[in-house]
């Protein structure tokens, strides 16, 4: 776990969660926040272990990232 950070909403909803190196544990996470149906947090594994090692947060979602924080920024995927 790392820093907090804001996020647009505090209702997480996993709109992607891919599995990209065929481990069988997810490492990339596409999360929407404030119930809007839109991606505002974005989350990756790069290491393979099953957790969170990078979060990016696209606050006013124009397709670029606002904060990037190393862990998941105080928001585990569910």
């Amino acid at each position: 776990m790392s820093e907090t950070v804001e996020t647009r909403g505090d209702d997480r909803r996993d709109l992607i969660t891919g599995d990209t190196n065929q481990d069988g544990k997810a490492d990339v996470w596409v999360a929407d926040t404030d119930g809007d149906g839109k991606a505002d947090l974005f989350q990756f594994d790069t290491d393979g272990d099953g957790d969170v090692d990078i979060t990016l947060v696209d606050l006013d979602q124009d397709g670029t990232p606002d904060i990037t924080v190393d862990g998941d920024g105080g928001h585990a995927p569910n």
